[in-house]
């Protein structure tokens, strides 16, 4: 049984179910998702047990099958982090399905714009914006203001995937508009990483991905001006820093380049995550053709 504070009885588990995830997702942050995926696992089916024998109906039940929507749609992101795409979609239907039986809504859209992050990234934008406006239209109305940059922010990503520059460009504005209204007592606590630097850092990649790496580095150097917690998101850091080395490489700076490449190389050695290894791999076969030049001949000779 889950008792009033959210808490199942007993010795073995002190900490509110809610902490719990909050703790999951923090260590995610710094950790990546090979190391935590099975532990996120157990948290899911944990609660996915209390849901089952709950016998209640009423806000005891909506609360647990909000858990429970978060917990699967925790297990997504770590399956996507780690290559496993399949899982990761029917972790990801799983927390659609429990949101909306939960009536939980900004749930419902945090777990369309996380899927939408898997779509894009194997190929298919168009439909990752369509997952990023279903979210838009679900919580136009219900969705804090720190809620509704998310979902700005996360649609110009989808959007500098198609292209459409105007449209991306729109939506980062928003984003930056939504976040400056400040925070509300009822920010659901997966929100927690987006600030202002988070914002640019994704403005950044969104300029990349346009073509327009000189952008692209403007976007990181104000993220840093923001101060951005690189400490706290080892994993993103290294994406960042992936992406700062590929615009020095576009503009022609090979040794701006391979200085970014060889600390985003070095901090990932604590990580366990497939996507800025995948990253590091693609920025190597970048630098390939330039192996000739001392500078990329060292760091593709430290990469190895």
């Amino acid at each position: 049984m889950l008792n009033a504070s959210g808490s199942v009885p007993g010795r073995h588990s002190r900490a509110p179910l809610g902490q719990r995830l909050d703790d999951l997702r923090r260590l995610d942050d710094v950790l990546g998702g090979a190391r935590l995926r099975h532990s996120a696992v157990a948290e899911y089916e944990l609660l996915n047990g209390l849901a089952a024998r709950t016998g209640q109906h009423g806000p005891l039940e909506r609360r647990l099958l909000s858990l429970l929507a978060e917990s699967a749609r925790m297990c997504g992101w770590l399956q996507f982090d780690t290559g496993h795409h399949a899982r990761a979609q029917r972790f990801y239907i799983t927390a659609l399905r429990a949101s909306a039986t939960a009536g939980d809504h900004q749930v419902g859209a945090n777990t369309l714009a996380f899927m939408a992050i898997q779509v894009y990234s194997k190929g298919n934008p168009r439909e990752a914006v369509d997952l990023v406006r279903t979210a838009q239209d679900a919580t136009a109305r219900k969705a804090t203001p720190r809620v509704k940059s998310m979902l700005h922010a996360r649609a110009a990503r989808a959007l500098s995937k198609t292209g459409e520059r105007t449209a991306c460009q729109r939506e980062l504005d928003a984003a930056r508009t939504e976040y400056a209204r400040g925070p509300h007592d009822d920010d659901p606590p997966w929100s927690y990483w987006l600030n202002d630097g988070e914002i640019e850092m994704l403005a950044g990649s969104s300029a990349l991905d346009l073509e327009d790496p000189r952008r692209a580095l403007t976007h990181f150097d104000q993220a840093r001006h923001f101060q951005y917690a690189a400490d706290g998101y080892v994993r993103d850091h290294v994406l960042y820093l992936t992406r700062t080395a590929r615009a020095h490489l576009q503009l022609g700076d090979l040794d701006a380049a391979c200085s970014v490449a060889t600390d985003a190389f070095t901090q990932n050695a604590t990580l366990n995550s497939s996507r800025p290894s995948d990253a590091l791999d693609d920025l190597r076969d970048e630098l390939t053709p330039h192996r000739h030049v001392p500078v990329v001949q060292d760091f593709l000779l430290l990469s190895i």
